[in-house]
């Protein structure tokens, strides 16, 4: 199954039985919640190196979500393009999957972090999806 035919079915799932969502960065595992997934223009007109940094192309698939523990919040700059030189590529697992969505696994990079009082709002974009 390609890529982008297992992100649509997730997409899909998730509009109407949402899956449970797990982040691990170095060890630590973190629970995702209010996960939105889509797909955004990226207002380019072609694939192009962006920054001389990354590639960018006309769309990318995001998650957006929420992380509710203030451990991740100190830490979030060290995973981000800004403060450093590159992308730290993240994994994001699959929870609650049964059969072939237990073995899923999503490689995102964090292009925007928002400490709240709470919580950590989040943007990442999706860089790979495989099944393990």
């Amino acid at each position: 199954m390609k890529q982008t035919n297992l992100l649509s079915e997730i997409i899909k799932i998730q509009s109407s039985k949402p899956f449970h969502f797990t982040l691990s960065i170095d060890g630590n595992t973190y629970r995702l919640d209010d996960v939105i997934i889509s797909e955004k223009s990226t207002g380019v007109t072609k694939k192009t190196v962006r920054g001389g940094v990354y590639v960018s192309d006309k769309f990318v698939h995001q998650i957006n979500a929420s992380i509710f523990d203030s451990d991740f919040a100190n830490s979030s700059s060290n995973f981000m393009l800004g403060p450093n030189f590159e992308f730290k590529n993240l994994r994001i697992n699959i929870d609650n999957g049964i059969g072939k969505w237990n073995a899923v696994s999503i490689i995102v990079n964090l292009v925007s972090s928002v400490q709240k009082q709470s919580k950590t709002e989040l943007t990442m974009n999706i860089i790979k999806i495989y099944k393990k």
